[in-house]
């Protein structure tokens, strides 16, 4: 019981260190987009990009598992 209530904490104490970090590095994110208005409107055709690649690796791997 003891080592559960441990790794449910050491769990909870991982997902608040990520989320402070994940938080810190889009607040840095978005001083350096402000900074360098020409990487936000690359970063807006991102999905354009993005989407057929996905595509394309999802439909291999269907074919590759032999799925339709």
């Amino acid at each position: 019981m003891t080592m559960r209530i441990g790794i449910v904490l050491a769990s909870l104490a991982l997902c608040g260190a990520l989320f402070w970090s994940g938080t810190a590095l889009v607040a840095l994110m978005m001083e350096w987009l402000v900074a360098h208005p020409w990487v936000a409107k690359a970063m807006a055709a991102l999905p354009m990009l993005m989407l057929p690649l996905m595509a394309v690796m999802v439909s291999r791997g269907r074919a590759e598992s032999g799925a339709r």
